[in-house]
């Protein structure tokens, strides 16, 4: 990565890199501040593989902090600016982190855990005092002044760890400093897992996987040098840091980084910046086509947009307003993202087809590959070494529990078409089965989220006095609106088979999320069927059958 910013940098000096609220780095002053940040890291004394955790909100010096991360021989630790208490104790813990770069409000969390992350022996602190005006200090005038100890939150108290500002971090480089050789198969980054069912773990990213990632990306998006690319989602999540900011700088176009979404706001910082393609996962496009229709919805330069998941009503409704091209895909933390939908020879409904690096097939429970229409578990097999990531930090155990018959095992369910083309069905952990039937969630989910009044949903299986499962539907009501729950029985009868429709239904305020922002369905299914849980069958409504 490092190698891959100096290269554009010394190509296109002064050609906008990083725009963010009203700053703008080009790609030779975001070049100089990580190589300031690498040699201020090394300056701590740091061993090559020493895990520096980033705690931070989308701001300017933390992608200034992975690119400078990766150039001194570092790993990169992106710390969800969600976690405290025991998920924050175990993010630092486990991962080992020795440096953690933060700002003074998420230092108080770290301050407030029982007892110090026993690896943590330095914080580097981003204040507000130097924020005002600090122009990244890379190796003009001015560089590596040392800020007054001042400028260091009195009443912060962490036994044993010293407590240094960015600037005096950076201080401390040496200008001479020689960076590291840093091969293809060393370690950049531990980037944990959503932890959907248990703990976190941490997948150990190898040098050449996010840029393989990221070239991939531009592939696949058909991105050119003179685009935008937009991002609001956080910065410690790969959608954001690889996907889209690491996706730009390989492609030599501009990263447009947002501090975080916001429904009402995004598409005005389309329109002011100049936005040529965004991301969004979950549910950022029903959080958007839940805003009034205006007449500047089209009244935009954004063309592409990469969304995963996007159910075909979804899809259809954000390209028919916005006047967008919604591309899907799919991957996981371990394997990045693997497959796309095709620009030109799309499919909706479909994932689309394997990247250029990737063998993908769908196996049965014995291992053995299933024809096409049939579904089973999509296992992977990278075609080059060190596209995916190198084992779970310290978990050798759910390393080999994971890859099987030299298969890395998904733990979804899809199938394939004729044409090759891949079909997400559902977690395998999250497939149901009631009477004989498999259901899936998701299709389940994605009529569910076709309802007016449905925000977000889940579908989970609960005990049934039949054997098997009973489907539950969990729902979030969109604001503003009310849901009458003998209308949504009604309406999923009318699109799902009798089998799938759900026969209890439950409404939540806010759903049991990770700290990524995906449900927690092994939370719902744990809670099952609750005092203000609706039961279908005994308001007397029976599914539709088709005989």
């Amino acid at each position: 990565m490092g190698g891959l910013l100096t290269d554009r940098a010394s190509r296109t000096p002064d050609k906008p890199a990083l725009v963010f609220d009203d700053e703008q780095l080009s790609y030779a002053e975001l070049d100089a501040a990580a190589s300031a940040v690498a040699r201020g890291l090394l300056g701590l004394g740091l061993a090559p593989g020493t895990s520096v955790g980033v705690f931070l909100p989308n701001r300017v010096e933390t992608l200034v902090a992975f690119f400078g991360i990766a150039r001194a021989g570092l790993v990169e630790v992106p710390v969800n600016t969600a976690y405290k208490g025991t998920f924050l104790d175990h993010a630092l813990g486990h991962t080992d982190v020795q440096v953690l770069i933060t700002e003074p409000g998420l230092l108080d969390l770290v301050a407030a855990l029982p007892e110090r992350p026993p690896a943590l022996r330095i914080v580097v602190l981003l204040t507000d005092r130097e924020r005002a005006d600090q122009t990244m200090h890379t190796d003009g005038e001015g560089a590596g002044r040392t800020i007054s100890p001042r400028s260091v939150p009195s009443g912060v108290s962490l036994p044993g760890v010293e407590i240094l500002t960015w600037h005096t971090m950076i201080a401390r480089g040496d200008r001479g400093q020689v960076f590291p050789a840093v091969g293809i198969d060393d370690p950049v980054g531990i980037m944990l897992t959503s932890g959907t069912t248990g703990r976190s773990k941490g997948a150990i990213y190898p040098a050449l996987m996010p840029v393989v990632a990221a070239h991939e990306f531009a592939v696949a998006m058909e991105t050119t040098a003179d685009e935008r690319l937009y991002t609001c989602l956080p910065l410690f999540h790969g959608a954001a840091k690889i996907n889209i900011s690491l996706h730009a700088i390989v492609a030599g176009a501009t990263v447009v980084l947002g501090r975080r979404f916001s429904a009402s706001r995004f598409w005005d910082d389309i329109r002011r910046h100049g936005v040529t393609q965004f991301n969004a996962l979950g549910s950022v496009l029903p959080m958007l086509l839940a805003q009034p229709p205006s007449d500047r919805d089209r009244d935009h330069s954004a063309r592409k947009v990469f969304a995963a998941p996007a159910p075909p009503p979804v899809l259809a409704a954000t390209e028919d307003r916005f006047g967008v091209h919604v591309v899907e895909g799919y991957g996981l933390t371990e394997i990045k993202t693997i497959v796309w939908n095709p620009i030109r020879e799309r499919k909706i409904g479909s994932m689309g087809v394997p990247s250029a690096t990737t063998l993908l097939e769908v196996h049965d429970d014995l291992g053995f590959p299933v024809p096409p229409g049939q579904v089973g578990e999509i296992v992977f097999r990278p075609r080059v070494p060190h596209v995916m990531f190198s084992g779970y930090h310290r978990q050798p155990e759910a390393t080999v529990e994971t890859s099987r018959d030299l298969w890395w095992h998904t733990g979804d369910l899809g199938f394939t078409d004729d044409d090759g083309y891949f079909y997400f069905v559902d977690r395998k952990k999250d497939a149901l089965r009631r009477r004989g039937e498999n259901v899936s969630s998701q299709e389940v989910e994605a009529v569910l989220l076709d309802h007016p009044a449905v925000a977000e949903a889940a579908a989970v299986g609960v005990a049934s006095d039949l054997g098997e499962q009973e489907v539950m539907a969990v729902v979030q009501v969109t604001e503003g609106t009310e849901l009458d729950l003998k209308d949504l029985f009604a309406h999923c009868d009318r699109a799902l088979p009798h089998f799938m429709v759900p026969r209890y239904y439950r409404l939540v305020e806010q759903f049991p999320a990770t700290p990524t922002g995906k449900i927690r369905k092994a939370v719902l299914r744990e809670t099952g069927l609750t005092d203000d849980t609706w039961d279908a069958e005994t308001a007397g409504l029976t599914p539709t059958r088709i005989r």
